[in-house]
């Protein structure tokens, strides 16, 4: 008889422990690499795939800063920065949105110069805002889908989807 109540307190302390455990920020992952698929491409870039680095900020990993390359195999390479919020830091399931710019590097030729030379051209041609559901454990695999709002002429709603790894 005594070693129920000695049991039931064990068990309990260990559900407790197990639970406390899953909030504990050192267990998740701040780095991650991720591979985004854009479904319609704005008219800044003929790519449709980036490849995009992300780090996490803050106590409780909500905040992430994002830098990537988004190549349209041609004569230009774009640079995808975002800064993005999470909701739910310690959960599966997420809701992600933030605000960022592209900034786009094009090799450019002059077909109107008599003697073409190559020369480099820079510019921001859109603001972008991430709107995504992400699914992500506190490490390895994650997954996004959602839509990336380039507010440029024209604005454009592109759907995106996207898988990564936590590290």
């Amino acid at each position: 008889m005594k070693k129920i109540p000695f049991i039931g307190l064990l068990l309990l302390v260990i559900v407790i422990d197990s639970n406390a455990q899953r909030s504990d920020p050192s267990q998740y992952r701040l780095n991650g690499v991720y591979t985004e698929f854009y479904v319609l491409r704005p008219d800044f870039s003929d790519g449709f795939i980036s490849v995009n680095y992300e780090r996490g900020f803050g106590k409780k990993l909500r905040f992430n800063c994002r830098i990537g390359i988004w190549p349209d195999f041609e004569s230009s390479i774009s640079i995808p920065l975002t800064v993005n919020w999470i909701t739910g830091p310690y959960k599966r399931h997420h809701f992600e949105y933030g605000i960022g710019v592209v900034l786009r590097i094009e090799h450019y030729v002059d077909p109107y110069d008599p003697a073409p030379v190559k020369t480099w051209f820079y510019d921001i041609p859109a603001i972008m805002v991430p709107l995504m559901y992400r699914y992500q454990k506190n490490s390895g695999l994650f997954f996004r889908g959602g839509i990336n709002v380039f507010l440029s002429w024209p604005t454009l709603p592109s759907p995106t989807l996207s898988i990564g790894y936590r590290f």
